[in-house]
């Protein structure tokens, strides 16, 4: 409340003062604290060429301190002049960070993951593996695990891994897709179609099964439970994606109204329109489905494409793959700047001196991995991780392409396809701050995988970040002015390292219940739990 009186102008703090569950002298203290524990570091640093806290989690809570401090101080500098900061302001300078309150190690496979809808636990899936993992506030905990044995594998073939995973609406049951691994049928290009198995939760005892596409990659449900959906990658020869021979991808629709050990499915096709590189060879990687189960999208990666398929209401019944009408969108291309040269630890490319005064310019075709659909199926977000450009060859529109990556997220519009904006080069930068490992000659940081989720009315990315070790946090409420809010270090032991990634993150999932996020890392057999810290 202001004051007037004659020339002068009274701030009245007991009403007008931005901290009103603090008084003065609170905050002074507050300050005094602050700065001395940033006393201590600075010392410590100087002196003693080593960090004053144990932790980099706890270094970079400092750092988040030190910045709040700056903004009261602000405050305070302001007040004697008659200028009252409004809460709002304090808010803006303020954002969600995240920190790594658990690691669970010694995983027997921790490629993908999934997560209940109530938040309580994890299905985690790799290698012949999969592990019930409960989440508490600050710990993960392991509840048991399923392994794959011979009568999953698929037919022709005597060795498989398991890849996709996803955990139905109820918590009842999970689907983990199941993928030849067969050296045999691979030299020479016979895949085998692979499986979906349901295995029944927390018992972990399977009740179906059902034979889908070849190389199924990526597996969800719909939020109202009637049907999955498969991304059959079918890879083939990767290293020949121009052969008109090679076979087509697909997506597997299956049908689970009459319950998981009844399953059925149908393999629909992409077609060629709008797909820029290899229309004839169509490679689905994540598949993702719409809150409201009207609609699913999944990327095609080495195609640099989006398809989007709508789903029929209500379902035929049988499923009828033409019930199901597809387009597709191009993911497009992006020029950045960054470091291109040397791979990770060594020449250029070493963590522990990066010279940004190296950064070149590059344009590379986006090759989305993973994608997300927002909660209010507005936007489609994809995780840019580039993939065969060096290898194929290939240009868009005539213009040539680099291998380096875009090393970005992107948003799109979900409806249109229409590019909206992506996060630039804040990706890398951050990497480069916190001194962390990417592959500075192939696709940098390399972000592999997205969820989505709003917290305190923003809409948020959380990307594994797969060559750094790392989860990037990007406020996407406005497509078109993409903001960094923090950068999560996985594993501490790579900061300065001058080595590659040794956790290489790949599936990860946000927990509206709890504003929690976990990260499966499958070189590291972990598991992260991060726990968001809301202003």
């Amino acid at each position: 409340m202001f004051f007037q009186g004659g020339d002068a102008t009274v701030v009245d703090l007991r009403f007008n003062f931005p901290f009103p569950f603090l008084n003065f002298s609170d905050l002074i203290r507050i300050v005094g604290l602050g700065l001395w524990f940033r006393w201590i570091q600075v010392m410590n640093w100087k002196h003693f060429g080593v960090k004053s806290l144990p932790t980099l989690a706890v270094e970079l809570k400092l750092q988040a301190g030190v910045k709040s401090l700056r903004v009261l101080l602000s405050t305070l500098i302001c007040l004697p002049f008659g200028v009252v900061v409004l809460p709002g302001a304090i808010a803006q300078s303020e954002s969600i960070q995240g920190e790594v309150a658990f690691t669970l190690t010694d995983l027997a496979g921790a490629e993908m993951l999934d997560v209940s809808d109530d938040g309580q636990y994890a299905l985690v899936v790799g290698g012949d593996t999969a592990t019930l993992v409960a989440i508490g506030a600050d710990t993960l905990t392991v509840e048991g695990t399923w392994t794959l044995t011979e009568e999953f594998l698929p037919e022709g073939s005597t060795a498989a891994e398991l890849t996709g995973v996803a955990i139905s609406p109820d918590g009842a049951f999970a689907l983990v897709g199941v993928r030849d691994a067969d050296e045999a049928n691979f030299s020479t290009f016979d895949e085998v179609p692979g499986k979906v198995v349901a295995i029944a939760l927390p018992s972990l005892e399977s009740v179906g099964q059902v034979t889908v596409g070849r190389g199924p990659d990526s597996v969800a449900i719909a939020p109202n439970g009637e049907f999955a959906a498969v991304a059959n990658e079918d890879e083939e020869n990767e290293e020949d994606l121009t052969n008109p021979e090679n076979r087509p991808g697909t997506i597997s629709i299956i049908d689970l109204r009459s319950g998981a050990d009844q399953m059925t499915q149908v393999e629909v096709l992409i077609p060629p329109d709008n797909v820029p590189f290899f229309p004839n060879d169509p490679q689905p990687e994540t598949v993702r489905i719409a809150a409201d189960s009207s609609f699913l999208v999944a990327t095609l990666q080495e195609n640099n494409a989006i398809a989007r398929i709508e789903i029929p209401s209500p379902l035929p019944s049988p499923l009828q793959a033409d019930a199901f009408s597809v387009q597709n969108f191009d993911a497009g291309i992006r020029t950045g700047s960054g470091l291109t040269q040397d791979e990770a630890g060594v020449g250029a490319c070493r963590s522990s001196s990066y010279d940004l005064s190296l950064r070149q310019e590059f344009t590379s075709a986006r090759e989305p991995d993973g994608i997300a659909i927002t909660p209010d199926r507005l936007y489609l977000v994809t995780a840019d991780e580039d993939n065969l450009t060096s290898v194929n060859n290939q240009s868009h529109a005539g213009t040539p392409l680099s291998p380096h990556g875009t090393r970005s997220i992107s948003v799109f519009d979900a409806a249109t396809g229409e590019f909206l904006g992506d996060s630039g080069d804040s990706i890398e930068e951050s990497v480069v701050e916190l001194e962390l490992p990417q592959r500075c000659d192939s696709k940098g940081p390399e972000p592999e995988v997205v969820s989505v989720g709003v917290v305190n009315g923003q809409t948020l990315t959380f990307v594994a970040i797969e060559r750094s070790d790392a989860m990037t946090i990007h406020d996407i409420t406005d497509p078109a002015n993409i903001q960094l809010l923090d950068t999560v270090v996985l594993n501490p032991t790579i900061v300065r390292a001058d080595q590659e990634a040794g956790f290489e993150p790949e599936g990860i999932e946000f927990i509206p219940a709890t504003n929690q996020v976990v990260v499966s890392n499958p070189e590291g057999g972990a598991m992260s739990l991060i726990n968001l810290t809301v202003p």
